[in-house]
């Protein structure tokens, strides 16, 4: 795969955080596939930055859970097994589910503002399919919503299984189709909690876990197949 260089300017500001962000973002992406290794002199060229940033990045990928680390070998991005997927995500629905079912129901009006908001926007990403804003705002828009719970352990546990995911979400992040579902499901999800439906909400939050999932499995089976 073929990198762009950073400018000499921009190394300057180059730190483990930086390049956390950028592989991660090339993973969901599908800039990197699965099982694609990632080269420590490749970064430290991309990056401009030493050997050790590069190595401390790759390790906080790993435990992520979006790069893995075979010794003697080097680091891949994270290959999942169908029974890691369905584990992960049935992880996934336990967490999400009890976050819904803790969201304060009436919310109050500035956190269904900030929804509207976050949504509008992912909106127009999908629909000129800027997938870099469209990645970052549904980001944006789970960790407000389940940040609603005021149960820190909750979210943390939330965000962290969401993030581990991400090499897995990359098969529905660059369907149009999968994004135009997602985008629905999140004014769906907007409007749930202004009729105070909570029945309704935690349904949504469990059916949008599901293409993803399904789209990876149905691709690793495929690969298996041929």
């Amino acid at each position: 795969m073929t990198q762009l260089k950073q400018s000499p300017s921009q190394s300057a500001s180059t730190n483990v955080d930086d390049i956390v962000s950028a592989i991660e973002e090339d993973i969901v992406l599908g800039r990197l596939n699965p099982k694609e290794r990632l080269v420590e002199e490749d970064l430290i060229e991309r990056f401009y930055c030493k050997r050790h940033v590069v190595r401390q990045a790759l390790f906080q990928l790993d435990a992520i859970g979006l790069v893995e680390r075979i010794k003697n070998r080097g680091a891949f991005v994270k290959a999942y097994t169908p029974k890691e997927v369905e584990d992960l995500y049935a992880m996934r629905e336990l967490l999400e589910t009890a976050g819904a079912q803790s969201i304060p129901l009436p919310a109050p009006p500035s956190m269904i503002e900030e929804l509207t908001s976050i949504q509008n926007q992912h909106r127009e990403a999908v629909e000129t399919h800027d997938l870099r804003r469209v990645f970052r705002l549904n980001i944006a828009f789970h960790r407000t919503l389940f940040s609603a719970t005021g149960n820190a352990y909750l979210i943390e546990c939330i965000n962290d299984f969401a993030q581990k995911a991400h090499a897995i979400r990359f098969t529905a992040i660059t369907d149009a189709e999968s994004l135009e579902q997602a985008c629905s499901e999140h004014f769906a999800m907007i409007d749930a909690i202004k009729r105070q439906d909570r029945e309704l909400l935690c349904q949504l939050c469990r059916e949008h876990l599901i293409p993803s999932k399904e789209r990876y499995l149905s691709i690793a089976k495929l690969r298996h197949t041929q």
